[in-house]
């Protein structure tokens, strides 16, 4: 384990051992099987919400988006018959360009798909091309943009009927690349799209996008890539309208898009908001306690309508949208920042706030940036593809098949950890990732799965700040050893210690039976296979790097931390509280959130909780300052709102704790103590987010 951490260097590819390969035929099986029922809260179920064959399905769709990527970057562009100005990108920026021109074939495509019952005809039918099944399968694993997008936009209807038609046709293909469209299917997509339906040979005749000017609404006929940096798919995108001279950038475009969504459905008598789709904004009608808030996307949008800047007159009956939504941009002065300030005095909740901008950074109809969100998965099939589980026959022994049953497992065992606290952020290690992104792929049926077992829609969200990323898992670690009684981790890496509360827990052990029970505790146990061991290494492809001071100094106290764990376990190990061989395994690899995913869209990143008193002062100095300033925020809020009775009784029974702690009444101290964490216990929710 090296102890100099640069993040610039990527790290090197974390494989599993030489034993890790595929077993030979004639091996004992291992001792591992199945879990005879699956455990979600409340709920058991008799069989599994995803199952083997589908992993393996997953995992060959991951081969060929592999294999895909290495074709764009490896290949010469001469050889792909690349357009002349993809020869001066890297590798990266010339992926990053060809994803872009994907989702453009995405947005074509979702526009002519159709729904049929029959998979064996919509396969032969309405099946897409590789590259747009990529971008489809990125903005799946953001469930709840697609899930909300999918009942907002009229557009993405056919989105919500068609559920797990990708996962379907899929597994009812087996390898994607080995599938043959038919002459009918090649001629209906070119008719549909305008494109070819080989990804590599669409290259070369997509120079061009259609751009309506936010300002006169006629069509620009706009360059994806020019010389200057300056096209569709480059960061500084910019170009005149040929007819109003008006200047157009992705900020204008966003505006525009906002404005739209704002002011496209007015009713005709005059009511600011008319019911229906249309009408929400993005970022404002899905939460994960609430899939289709309907009330609370009204209450949003009819703040902004009332906003005095965008709207200083009530807007007319009469008035079409497109003559609205110029005139939200001169009140702007065609400025983002202009808009984020208007709609942040209009909507206090940060955190809704924050989801709804989020969604406004260009003119596509999606709320997420799909073309970073196919950028960000290239993470986690490198790592499939470095365990060698992308490659085809790798689980087709039933030896080397009980790796992917065990990762199922584990998947129901985390979905119950998430049931037992709903607004808790957990961390997934690989093998469980790998399940969760199958299960996602579902769509539809993924959405109304989590609400029934986990009472709430679970987000998959890819751009989590490292640090925040790193504690999360932390505390993962410690749930799930307390819930199951078994480490969350067996590939090598040092497990987190327990914390004081949970050391304080173990003295009600003895006072009550823990109500805790877990029907599939055998199965959470690895088999004697190297490859389910390796796959609990932590799944890091949702950490993006900060380069500031701030994180930097994070990184290197996590490195610190790391190395503390390790010298913990060397002595456990010296002492033969912990096996040798486990001990060895965490040499073999790079240390998690140590190396974190390079990000391609700056985030919109929330805030931890700040603890008082951690710095150089002493325990005693931190507990001095926080008991003055409770004393004085609890003295100043209630002298503001005249509260002077309660002020009192504050008063009072801060003093009444002060004269129990002077008065060294420890036994009184330590009851109180034991029945708090009995009570957390018995609850069994663990509030870490």
């Amino acid at each position: 384990m090296s102890g100099k951490v640069d993040s610039k260097q990527p790290p090197p590819a974390y494989i599993a051992t030489a034993d890790a390969g595929n077993s030979q035929s004639d091996s004992p099986p291992p001792s591992y099987s199945a879990p005879k029922s699956y455990k979600i809260g409340s709920h058991t179920l008799g069989s599994p919400l995803v199952d083997v064959d589908q992993l393996k399905a997953h995992l060959a769709l991951l081969h060929a988006f592999k294999l895909l990527r290495t074709d764009i970057q490896s290949k010469s562009a001469e050889e792909l018959k690349l357009p002349r100005v993809v020869n001066l990108l890297d590798e990266n920026k010339r992926w990053a360009w060809f994803v872009g021109l994907a989702v453009e074939r995405f947005q074509r495509w979702v526009k002519t798909v159709k729904y049929t019952s029959e998979i064996s005809e919509w396969i032969e039918q309405e099946l897409p091309p590789l590259d747009v099944l990529m971008v489809w399968h990125a903005y799946l694993l953001n469930p709840i943009w697609y899930h909300e997008d999918c009942k907002r936009l009229p557009a993405l209807k056919v989105l919500s009927d068609l559920k797990d038609r990708l996962l379907t046709a899929v597994v009812r293909i087996g390898d994607i690349r080995s599938h043959v469209p038919s002459a009918e299917r090649t001629s209906s997509w070119h008719k549909q799209t305008g494109t070819y339906f080989d990804p590599l040979e669409s290259t070369s005749h997509m120079s061009h996008r259609d751009v309506e000017c936010p300002y006169c609404w006629k069509l620009i006929k706009t360059p994806l890539i020019t010389d200057k940096d300056t096209g569709y798919l480059q960061t500084k995108f910019a170009i005149t309208c040929s007819s109003c001279r008006k200047h157009i950038t992705k900020e204008i475009l966003a505006i525009s898009k906002f404005a739209q969504d704002l002011v496209m459905v007015v009713d005709p008598e005059g009511a600011p908001f008319k019911h229906g789709k249309q009408g929400y904004l993005a970022g404002s009608v899905s939460t994960a306690a609430d899939p289709f808030n309907a009330k609370a996307a009204v209450l949003v949008k009819n703040a902004l309508l009332n906003n005095k800047v965008l709207f200083p007159k009530p807007m007319p009956a009469s008035i079409h949208w497109h003559e609205m939504r110029t005139k939200i941009l001169k009140r702007t002065d065609s400025s983002i920042s202009i808009l984020h300030r208007e709609v942040t005095a209009c909507i206090r909740l940060p955190r809704r706030r924050n989801r709804i901008l989020s969604a406004y950074i260009d003119d596509l109809p999606f709320s997420i940036e799909l073309v970073s969100a196919v950028l960000r998965q290239g993470s986690f099939i490198d790592k499939m593809h470095d365990f060698a589980w992308t490659e085809p026959g790798y689980f087709d022994d039933a030896v080397d098949e009980v790796v992917l049953v065990h990762a199922i497992a584990r998947y129901h065992a985390f979905l119950d950890l998430m049931s037992s606290s709903p607004t808790a952020l957990f961390v997934p290690t690989l093998d469980i990732d790998l399940a969760w992104h199958t299960h996602q792929m579902m769509g539809g049926n993924y959405s109304d799965q989590c609400v029934t077992y986990i009472r709430k829609l679970v987000d998959h969200d890819d751009k989590i700040e490292e640090n925040y990323l790193a504690n999360a898992f932390d505390i993962t670690c410690r749930a799930w050893q307390e819930r199951f009684k078994i480490p969350y981790m067996h590939c090598g890496c040092p497990l987190p210690g327990d914390t004081i509360g949970q050391k304080l827990t173990r003295l009600t052990n003895r006072l009550s039976i823990s109500r805790l029970s877990d029907p599939t505790g055998t199965s959470l146990h690895p088999p004697n296979h190297t490859d389910a061991l390796s796959a609990t290494h932590p799944s890091e492809h949702n950490s993006v790097e900060l380069n500031s001071p701030s994180a930097t100094a994070a990184r290197k106290a996590r490195l610190q931390k790391l190395k503390q764990r390790r010298e913990r376990d060397a002595k456990k190990v010296e002492q033969g509280k912990m096996d040798k061989e486990a001990y060895d395994r965490g040499s073999a690899h790079d240390a998690a959130f140590l190396y974190p995913v390079p990000f391609y869209y700056p985030p919109v990143i929330g805030c931890a909780a700040f603890s008082p008193g951690v710095g150089n002062a002493g325990v005693g100095s931190a507990c001095a300052v926080r008991r003055g300033l409770f004393k004085w925020w609890m003295w100043r809020r209630c002298r503001r709102r005249r509260l002077w009775r309660w002020r009192w009784r504050w008063m009072r029974r801060w003093r009444w704790w002060r004269r129990l702690w002077r008065r060294r009444r420890w036994w009184w101290l330590s009851i109180v103590l034991v029945l708090f964490c009995y009570y957390l216990r018995e609850e069994t929710v663990f509030h870490y987010a």
